[in-house]
Protein backbone atom coordinates (compact mmCIF):
# COMPACT_ATOMS: atom_id res chain seq x y z
CA UNK A 1 0.00 0.00 0.00
CA UNK A 2 0.96 3.69 0.13
CA UNK A 3 3.62 4.91 2.57
CA UNK A 4 2.33 6.01 6.01
CA UNK A 5 3.13 9.67 5.35
CA UNK A 6 2.83 12.30 2.66
CA UNK A 7 5.58 11.84 0.08
CA UNK A 8 6.08 14.12 -2.94
CA UNK A 9 5.50 12.58 -6.34
CA UNK A 10 8.75 10.98 -7.55
CA UNK A 11 10.74 12.67 -10.28
CA UNK A 12 13.58 11.40 -12.44
CA UNK A 13 15.94 14.18 -11.37
CA UNK A 14 17.93 11.79 -9.19
CA UNK A 15 19.07 9.91 -12.31
CA UNK A 16 20.53 12.92 -14.11
CA UNK A 17 24.15 14.05 -14.20
CA UNK A 18 23.41 17.74 -13.71
CA UNK A 19 21.75 17.44 -10.29
CA UNK A 20 23.22 17.34 -6.81
CA UNK A 21 23.70 13.62 -6.17
CA UNK A 22 22.73 13.61 -2.51
CA UNK A 23 20.07 16.32 -2.16
CA UNK A 24 17.16 15.25 0.05
CA UNK A 25 14.70 15.63 -2.85
CA UNK A 26 16.75 13.33 -5.07
CA UNK A 27 17.19 10.79 -2.28
CA UNK A 28 13.44 10.89 -1.56
CA UNK A 29 12.65 9.94 -5.16
CA UNK A 30 15.28 7.20 -5.14
CA UNK A 31 13.88 5.83 -1.86
CA UNK A 32 10.37 5.85 -3.34
CA UNK A 33 11.53 3.54 -6.13
CA UNK A 34 13.50 1.33 -3.71
CA UNK A 35 10.32 0.97 -1.66
CA UNK A 36 8.06 -0.02 -4.55
CA UNK A 37 10.22 -2.96 -5.57
CA UNK A 38 9.48 -4.50 -2.15
CA UNK A 39 5.73 -4.65 -2.90
CA UNK A 40 3.56 -7.21 -4.68
CA UNK A 41 3.58 -7.35 -8.47
CA UNK A 42 0.19 -5.65 -8.73
CA UNK A 43 1.21 -2.86 -6.35
CA UNK A 44 4.52 -2.35 -8.16
CA UNK A 45 2.91 -2.10 -11.57
CA UNK A 46 0.28 0.30 -10.26
CA UNK A 47 3.04 2.48 -8.80
CA UNK A 48 4.93 2.64 -12.11
CA UNK A 49 1.78 3.57 -14.02
CA UNK A 50 0.91 6.27 -11.49
CA UNK A 51 4.04 8.24 -12.38
CA UNK A 52 3.82 11.45 -14.39
CA UNK A 53 6.23 9.82 -16.84
CA UNK A 54 5.78 6.03 -16.62
CA UNK A 55 8.58 3.72 -17.78
CA UNK A 56 8.45 2.62 -21.39
CA UNK A 57 9.49 -0.89 -20.41
CA UNK A 58 9.46 -2.89 -17.15
CA UNK A 59 11.43 -6.11 -16.74
CA UNK A 60 11.13 -8.18 -13.57
CA UNK A 61 13.85 -10.72 -12.77
CA UNK A 62 12.22 -13.40 -10.66
CA UNK A 63 13.69 -16.54 -9.18
CA UNK A 64 11.51 -19.57 -9.84
CA UNK A 65 11.22 -20.67 -6.22
CA UNK A 66 12.05 -17.47 -4.39
CA UNK A 67 10.17 -14.60 -6.03
CA UNK A 68 11.29 -11.21 -7.31
CA UNK A 69 15.02 -10.45 -7.25
CA UNK A 70 15.33 -7.25 -9.28
CA UNK A 71 13.38 -4.94 -11.58
CA UNK A 72 14.64 -2.90 -14.52
CA UNK A 73 12.71 0.25 -15.42
CA UNK A 74 13.54 1.74 -18.78
CA UNK A 75 12.67 5.39 -19.43
CA UNK A 76 13.28 7.50 -22.54
CA UNK A 77 16.91 8.23 -21.68
CA UNK A 78 17.62 6.34 -18.44
CA UNK A 79 17.66 2.84 -17.06
CA UNK A 80 16.91 2.25 -13.37
CA UNK A 81 17.86 -1.10 -11.83
CA UNK A 82 16.18 -1.84 -8.50
CA UNK A 83 17.29 -4.78 -6.36
CA UNK A 84 14.83 -6.16 -3.81
CA UNK A 85 15.79 -6.35 -0.14
CA UNK A 86 15.68 -9.38 2.13
CA UNK A 87 12.36 -11.21 1.88
CA UNK A 88 12.59 -15.00 2.06
CA UNK A 89 14.29 -17.82 3.95
CA UNK A 90 17.09 -18.10 1.41
CA UNK A 91 17.95 -14.43 1.85
CA UNK A 92 18.10 -14.75 5.63
CA UNK A 93 20.32 -17.83 5.49
CA UNK A 94 22.77 -16.16 3.10
CA UNK A 95 22.72 -12.91 5.09
CA UNK A 96 23.86 -14.77 8.19
CA UNK A 97 27.27 -15.37 6.63
CA UNK A 98 29.85 -13.25 8.45
CA UNK A 99 32.93 -14.19 6.48
CA UNK A 100 34.43 -12.75 3.30
CA UNK A 101 35.93 -14.58 0.34
CA UNK A 102 37.70 -13.78 -2.92
CA UNK A 103 35.09 -15.62 -4.98
CA UNK A 104 33.92 -12.27 -6.35
CA UNK A 105 37.19 -11.96 -8.27
CA UNK A 106 35.79 -14.55 -10.69
CA UNK A 107 33.48 -11.85 -12.06
CA UNK A 108 35.79 -8.94 -11.38
CA UNK A 109 34.82 -7.60 -7.96
CA UNK A 110 37.74 -6.13 -5.98
CA UNK A 111 38.93 -7.41 -2.62
CA UNK A 112 37.08 -9.88 -0.46
CA UNK A 113 33.27 -9.71 -0.40
CA UNK A 114 30.53 -11.09 1.84
CA UNK A 115 30.10 -14.70 0.74
CA UNK A 116 26.34 -14.90 1.27
CA UNK A 117 25.56 -11.60 -0.46
CA UNK A 118 27.70 -12.64 -3.41
CA UNK A 119 25.95 -16.00 -3.81
CA UNK A 120 22.61 -14.19 -3.70
CA UNK A 121 23.83 -11.69 -6.30
CA UNK A 122 24.74 -14.47 -8.73
CA UNK A 123 21.16 -15.77 -8.78
CA UNK A 124 20.05 -13.12 -11.28
CA UNK A 125 23.21 -11.33 -12.43
CA UNK A 126 23.52 -12.99 -15.83
CA UNK A 127 20.00 -11.93 -16.82
CA UNK A 128 20.22 -8.48 -15.26
CA UNK A 129 23.56 -7.63 -16.91
CA UNK A 130 22.34 -8.76 -20.33
CA UNK A 131 19.25 -6.53 -20.06
CA UNK A 132 21.28 -3.52 -18.88
CA UNK A 133 23.82 -3.97 -21.69
CA UNK A 134 21.01 -4.02 -24.23
CA UNK A 135 19.43 -0.83 -22.86
CA UNK A 136 22.77 0.96 -22.43
CA UNK A 137 23.54 0.04 -26.03
CA UNK A 138 20.64 2.30 -27.00
CA UNK A 139 22.47 5.21 -25.37
CA UNK A 140 20.67 5.24 -22.05
CA UNK A 141 22.37 6.11 -18.75
CA UNK A 142 22.22 3.68 -15.82
CA UNK A 143 21.28 4.22 -12.16
CA UNK A 144 20.96 1.59 -9.43
CA UNK A 145 19.06 1.68 -6.14
CA UNK A 146 18.06 -0.76 -3.44
CA UNK A 147 17.06 -1.14 0.18
CA UNK A 148 18.92 -3.37 2.64
CA UNK A 149 20.31 -6.41 0.79
CA UNK A 150 19.21 -4.68 -2.40
CA UNK A 151 21.67 -1.88 -1.68
CA UNK A 152 24.59 -4.31 -1.54
CA UNK A 153 23.52 -6.08 -4.73
CA UNK A 154 23.31 -2.66 -6.40
CA UNK A 155 26.89 -1.94 -5.36
CA UNK A 156 28.17 -5.22 -6.80
CA UNK A 157 26.23 -4.63 -10.03
CA UNK A 158 27.52 -1.07 -10.40
CA UNK A 159 31.13 -2.21 -10.18
CA UNK A 160 30.71 -4.99 -12.71
CA UNK A 161 28.77 -2.83 -15.17
CA UNK A 162 31.59 -0.29 -15.19
CA UNK A 163 34.05 -3.14 -15.75
CA UNK A 164 32.11 -3.71 -18.98
CA UNK A 165 32.42 -0.06 -19.99
CA UNK A 166 28.88 0.93 -18.95
CA UNK A 167 29.01 4.10 -16.88
CA UNK A 168 26.78 4.14 -13.81
CA UNK A 169 25.51 7.61 -12.97
CA UNK A 170 24.43 6.94 -9.40
CA UNK A 171 24.16 4.15 -6.81
CA UNK A 172 21.60 4.81 -4.06
CA UNK A 173 21.62 2.39 -1.13
CA UNK A 174 19.20 2.61 1.78
CA UNK A 175 19.98 0.82 5.04
CA UNK A 176 22.46 -1.47 3.31
CA UNK A 177 24.80 -3.72 5.33
CA UNK A 178 28.54 -3.84 4.70
CA UNK A 179 29.40 -5.48 1.36
CA UNK A 180 33.07 -6.38 1.66
CA UNK A 181 36.49 -5.80 3.15
CA UNK A 182 38.63 -2.68 3.38
CA UNK A 183 40.11 -3.32 -0.08
CA UNK A 184 36.61 -3.42 -1.58
CA UNK A 185 35.71 -0.26 0.33
CA UNK A 186 38.78 1.66 -0.84
CA UNK A 187 38.45 0.72 -4.49
CA UNK A 188 34.69 1.21 -4.63
CA UNK A 189 34.95 4.67 -3.09
CA UNK A 190 37.71 5.67 -5.49
CA UNK A 191 35.69 4.60 -8.52
CA UNK A 192 32.32 5.93 -7.38
CA UNK A 193 33.43 9.08 -5.62
CA UNK A 194 30.40 11.39 -5.26
CA UNK A 195 28.26 8.86 -7.12
CA UNK A 196 27.29 6.59 -4.23
CA UNK A 197 25.40 6.93 -0.96
CA UNK A 198 24.12 4.71 1.85
CA UNK A 199 21.42 6.12 4.11
CA UNK A 200 21.12 4.71 7.63
CA UNK A 201 18.26 5.32 10.06
CA UNK A 202 17.86 5.39 13.82
CA UNK A 203 19.31 2.38 15.64
CA UNK A 204 18.71 -0.09 12.79
CA UNK A 205 21.17 -2.94 13.36
CA UNK A 206 21.37 -4.07 9.72
CA UNK A 207 23.54 -1.18 8.56
CA UNK A 208 26.17 -2.08 11.16
CA UNK A 209 26.63 -5.72 10.19
CA UNK A 210 28.84 -7.45 9.56
CA UNK A 211 30.78 -5.18 11.97
CA UNK A 212 33.74 -3.31 10.51
CA UNK A 213 37.30 -4.23 11.44
CA UNK A 214 37.71 -1.28 13.81
CA UNK A 215 34.59 -2.34 15.76
CA UNK A 216 35.33 -6.08 15.89
CA UNK A 217 36.40 -6.14 19.55
CA UNK A 218 33.58 -3.85 20.70
CA UNK A 219 31.09 -6.05 18.86
CA UNK A 220 32.56 -9.12 20.56
CA UNK A 221 32.09 -7.48 23.95
CA UNK A 222 28.46 -6.71 23.07
CA UNK A 223 27.75 -10.32 22.04
CA UNK A 224 26.90 -13.43 24.01
CA UNK A 225 29.97 -15.32 25.16
CA UNK A 226 31.96 -17.31 24.20
CA UNK A 227 30.50 -16.68 20.72
CA UNK A 228 31.57 -13.04 20.91
CA UNK A 229 35.24 -13.96 21.23
CA UNK A 230 35.01 -16.27 18.22
CA UNK A 231 33.23 -13.60 16.20
CA UNK A 232 35.90 -11.04 17.05
CA UNK A 233 38.54 -13.36 15.63
CA UNK A 234 36.46 -14.01 12.51
CA UNK A 235 35.77 -10.32 11.92
CA UNK A 236 39.41 -9.42 12.46
CA UNK A 237 40.27 -11.75 9.60
CA UNK A 238 37.31 -10.66 7.45
CA UNK A 239 38.32 -6.96 7.71
CA UNK A 240 34.96 -5.45 6.80
CA UNK A 241 34.72 -1.79 5.88
CA UNK A 242 31.66 0.50 5.70
CA UNK A 243 31.22 2.46 2.49
CA UNK A 244 30.98 6.24 2.42
CA UNK A 245 29.12 8.43 1.43
CA UNK A 246 27.02 7.66 4.47
CA UNK A 247 24.06 9.71 5.67
CA UNK A 248 22.26 9.23 8.96
CA UNK A 249 18.53 10.07 9.12
CA UNK A 250 16.44 10.77 12.22
CA UNK A 251 12.66 10.50 12.45
CA UNK A 252 12.22 14.27 12.37
CA UNK A 253 14.01 14.55 9.03
CA UNK A 254 17.45 15.66 10.23
CA UNK A 255 20.02 14.34 7.76
CA UNK A 256 23.66 14.14 8.86
CA UNK A 257 26.59 13.28 6.62
CA UNK A 258 29.04 10.97 8.35
CA UNK A 259 32.56 11.78 7.27
CA UNK A 260 34.50 8.77 6.02
CA UNK A 261 37.18 9.32 8.66
CA UNK A 262 34.48 9.21 11.36
CA UNK A 263 32.93 5.88 10.31
CA UNK A 264 35.12 3.67 12.59
CA UNK A 265 34.23 5.81 15.61
CA UNK A 266 30.57 5.85 14.56
CA UNK A 267 30.55 2.04 14.35
CA UNK A 268 32.32 1.56 17.68
CA UNK A 269 29.85 3.88 19.40
CA UNK A 270 26.95 1.88 17.96
CA UNK A 271 28.13 -1.43 19.39
CA UNK A 272 29.04 0.16 22.72
CA UNK A 273 25.41 1.27 23.03
CA UNK A 274 23.88 -2.03 21.86
CA UNK A 275 23.12 -3.51 25.28
CA UNK A 276 21.55 -0.28 26.44
CA UNK A 277 19.23 -0.15 23.43
CA UNK A 278 18.42 -3.87 23.62
CA UNK A 279 17.39 -3.70 27.28
CA UNK A 280 20.62 -5.15 28.62
CA UNK A 281 20.66 -8.14 26.27
CA UNK A 282 23.76 -9.26 24.38
CA UNK A 283 23.80 -9.60 20.59
CA UNK A 284 21.95 -11.29 18.93
CA UNK A 285 19.46 -11.30 21.80
CA UNK A 286 17.17 -8.31 21.96
CA UNK A 287 16.37 -8.46 18.24
CA UNK A 288 12.63 -9.01 18.59
CA UNK A 289 10.44 -7.59 15.83
CA UNK A 290 9.20 -4.78 18.08
CA UNK A 291 12.72 -3.75 19.10
CA UNK A 292 13.88 -0.47 17.52
CA UNK A 293 16.99 -2.39 16.44
CA UNK A 294 14.74 -4.25 13.99
CA UNK A 295 11.77 -1.89 13.63
CA UNK A 296 14.03 0.93 12.40
CA UNK A 297 15.04 -1.25 9.44
CA UNK A 298 12.07 -0.04 7.43
CA UNK A 299 12.23 1.73 4.09
CA UNK A 300 9.02 3.59 5.02
CA UNK A 301 10.79 5.22 7.96
CA UNK A 302 13.65 6.35 5.75
CA UNK A 303 11.29 7.57 3.03
CA UNK A 304 9.12 9.55 5.45
CA UNK A 305 12.16 11.11 7.14
CA UNK A 306 13.60 12.13 3.77
CA UNK A 307 10.25 13.59 2.73
CA UNK A 308 10.32 15.79 5.85
CA UNK A 309 13.88 16.94 5.20
CA UNK A 310 13.02 17.97 1.64
CA UNK A 311 11.15 21.03 2.87
CA UNK A 312 14.30 22.47 4.44
CA UNK A 313 16.23 22.72 1.15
Amino acid sequence: GPPPCEVPAPTLDFMREDTRPFSASNMTSAAWFARQVQLTEAARNAAWQSMAVPPVRVTDFSLERWGLHATLLEFDSQVLVLYRGTEDVLDYLLNATFYTSRHGETLGLPGWVHEGFYINFLLSWQRVSAAVREAAGRGKSVVLAGHSLGGVLSQYAAWLLENEGIRVVRVYAFQAPNPGDLEFKTKFEERFDRRHSNTVYGVDVTTHIPPVLEAAEVFGDASIQPVGKVMTQLLTRARYGALGERFSMSADGVRTRIENSSIPEFEQAYWKSYRQVSGGKAFPLGLAADSPLIADHDIDRVLCALAKSKSSE
